[in-house]
């Protein structure tokens, strides 16, 4: 199926963060199966998966995986789906998954690619089960899932995360908007229990108009610097109408100054409203900075609140719902990656503005 197929028919109905964090690097083909459960936000009849061969964010210091950093030819031997009623549980029935009506796919571009369309009709709160058997030496995966995995080589069944997973579950359910949320690991909702949806991003889908899709694009690690380069990652935020930008913590915290960090949040704005999107941008969330990444966010925060607000569509003033009172709008009391408690104070605080 053609990207442009893809986006036209389906959208996301999983609120999970997924994306592709990390390359593997065997100097031999590994064989070994892997399996995620996907809990559905409202359902539909028909169903397709999104997945890339491009890393999409740097991943800690860059010394392993850095944005954009194409993936190696691996073969997809196997992949099906099932509904579960919980997660962990076997699906009832297995349907097998095709690419161009084979079941299996030799991957050798990087970039984006998709599944044929799946026939099978579910309801919000099911778990799609996912399942991937795969043979290659370089191929991406997604280090700080906030899902529980499973994974079986040779025999041996483990909880590790090291297999190709969708960037998008998507659904063919009738929508009247798309909205998408890009980020960092707070954006993913790394604060929050596996399996849990409690993150920020979550909840606010939770009381939207059960019309309106939304996509977490978070990813742990993330900097702005990544969706400036306005490659994989960015492309897929301009797909939705509406796109939520927050960013900031790993740039400072890895010796970015305010002004560079401003200048690729101007970029990031422009490109998506250059693209159709309306943009809300955040400000930096507090994440107990100190130093020079202290200087800078409060730095960073200033010109956020009083120029660069004016130049995005809305503005959601993060840091201070999650930060104290000043003179300590930096720190975290609900911690840097923000708990259950901290993400649902976030999301009732931007549905009022969103609703106001």
């Amino acid at each position: 199926m053609e990207l442009k197929e893809f986006y036209e028919r389906f959208s996301s109905d999983c609120t999970a963060g997924s994306a592709a964090q990390v390359l593997t690097r065997f100097e031999k083909p590994v064989e070994r199966t892997g399996r995620v459960w996907y809990r559905l936000s409202h359902g539909g009849e028909n169903y397709a998966l999104l997945f890339t061969n491009t890393v999409d964010s740097t991943f800690s210091d860059g010394s392993v995986s850095k944005a954009n950093d194409p993936g190696g030819e691996w073969e997809i031997l196997s992949m099906r789906v099932g509904l579960c009623p919980a997660w962990g549980e076997e699906p009832e029935n297995w349907v097998k998954v095709t690419f161009d009506g084979k079941g299996e796919k030799t991957v050798s571009s990087p970039g984006p690619f998709t599944t044929d369309p799946i026939a099978l009709s579910a309801k919000g709160g099911e778990y799609l089960c996912y399942e991937i058997t795969l043979r290659g030496c370089v191929f991406p995966y997604h280090e700080e899932i906030t899902l529980s995995t499973r994974m079986t080589q040779d025999g041996v069944t483990t909880e590790s995360r090291q297999f190709p997973v969708p960037v998008m579950i998507g659904s063919d359910r009738k929508i009247t908007k798309r909205v998408g949320i890009i980020g960092d690991s707070i954006t993913q909702g790394c604060g929050t229990e596996y399996d849990s949806y409690t993150h920020w991003a979550a909840k606010i889908a939770e009381e939207l108009p059960s019309d309106v899709s939304v996509w977490d694009l978070g990813i742990g690690y993330a900097r702005g610097y990544d969706a400036a380069t306005d490659k994989g990652w960015l492309a897929r935020a301009k797909t939705c109408d509406e796109v939520n930008v927050c960013f900031g913590v790993n740039d400072l915290n890895r010796g970015r100054t305010a002004e560079e960090l401003i200048c690729d949040l101007r970029t990031i704005i422009r490109s998506l409203q250059a693209a159709g999107c309306r943009v809300t941008l955040f400000t930096v969330p507090p994440f107990d900075q100190q130093g020079s990444a202290k200087e800078n966010w409060y730095a960073a925060n200033k010109v956020i609140r009083e120029e660069l607000s004016r130049e995005a569509d809305d503005f959601f003033d993060f840091a201070a719902v999650l930060g104290l009172p000043a003179p300590d709008e930096h720190r975290a009391p609900f911690g840097g990656h923000p708990n259950a408690e901290g993400c649902l104070k976030a999301a009732k605080a931007y549905l009022a503005r969103r609703r106001g």
